[in-house]
């Protein structure tokens, strides 16, 4: 198994590619183990977490790259004036959800409550086979804390002899 600790620059070389593929959760992951399309079983411990297309490995032979899996996303038009599509991304903000903002629309992961939502709210909307890359920061997009617990135990020994006075 090759430990990945970084994306890296391609060289110019024109080496054929090889894939890992991964959706979008196990992609936010800094510490997590794929196997590319090949056979070869890579482990990844990264500083930051690698995205669609990023190539993080080359040998002799091939060039590795990720490839993020499409998922269903619902996919906001941002048509209409300027006002009417900032109160549409004020509204979706307000609901602290993963967001990715592309030319014409914003997208956010499918789901059922949220299309209902939506209706609701007079949001249209389309639903879509797309590479989800929320922006950083957006809430949810990769972002965790670590959890440190403080533990403690009270291990009070019993302690007793037996002894006569003479």
């Amino acid at each position: 198994m090759q430990l990945i600790r970084q994306a890296i620059k391609p060289s110019t070389a024109g080496l054929p590619e090889v894939e890992l593929v991964a959706d979008r959760f196990k992609l936010q992951k800094r510490r997590w183990r794929g196997e590319a399309s090949d056979g070869a079983d890579f482990g990844f411990e990264l500083a930051e977490p690698l995205g669609h297309g990023a190539v993080f490995f080359e040998s002799a032979t091939h060039r590795y790259r990720i490839r993020q899996t499409p998922e269903p996303v619902l996919a906001i038009g941002l048509a209409g004036s300027a006002a009417e599509a900032a109160e549409t991304g004020w509204q979706i903000g307000n609901l602290h959800m993963p967001v990715q903002v592309a030319a014409d629309d914003i997208r956010v992961g499918d789901d059922p409550a949220v299309r209902q939502l939506f209706t609701s709210m007079g949001i249209a909307f389309e639903i879509k086979e797309e590479i989800f890359q929320p922006m950083k920061g957006s809430i949810g997009a990769g972002h965790s804390h670590d959890h440190s617990h403080d533990h403690s135990h009270d291990h009070g020994v019993e302690h007793s002899h037996d002894h006569s006075h003479g």
